[in-house]
Order: structure tokens, then sequence, then C-alpha cells
């Protein structure tokens, strides 16, 4: 009994032995994927922060004349200057 319980276990190892190693296979390959796909996502990461940090510079100058535009002194004289030229 012994020997025929010991015979169905390496039976049983051997049957699935082979897909196992082929299973280990495909999951290895797909390890890599994942592993390359990280490091391309990482590098478009790195473009897109140095991207919008350059947009942030280029943009400041005209951040800071849209509020000084909308500053309530600099509204007023533009509504006192179109009340003018309406009167003329």
């Amino acid at each position: 009994m012994l020997v025929v319980g010991a015979a169905v276990v390496l039976i049983g190892f051997a049957a699935t032995s082979y897909r196992a190693r082929a299973v280990r296979r495909k999951a290895l390959g797909l390890l890599r994927t994942v592993e390359a796909l990280r490091y391309d996502i990482s590098g478009d990461l790195q473009l897109l922060a140095s991207q919008r940090e350059e947009a942030g510079a280029l943009l400041a100058p005209w951040r800071k004349l849209w509020k000084v535009a909308r500053h309530p002194l600099v509204v007023a004289t533009f509504r006192w200057h179109r009340r003018r030229r309406r009167r003329h």
C-alpha cells in the first residue's frame, strides 16, 4: 500500500511538473513585461512633471498680469475710462 501511494504521488508530481514549469515560464515573462512597462511609466511621469514645471514657468508672467488686471483699482480705472469715452 505504501509503495502504491508513493507511486501515485510521484505520478501526480510528474504530471503536474511539466505544466507547472510552463506556468512558471509564463509568469516570469509576465513579470518581465510588467517591469518594462513600469520603467516606461516612470519615464513618462518624469517627462510629464518636467513639462508641467516648464509650463508653470512660462505661464508665471501671465498669471501675474492677470492678478494685477483683476485688482479693484484697475477695474475701476477701466470702467471710469469707458464711461468717459461714452460721454464724448
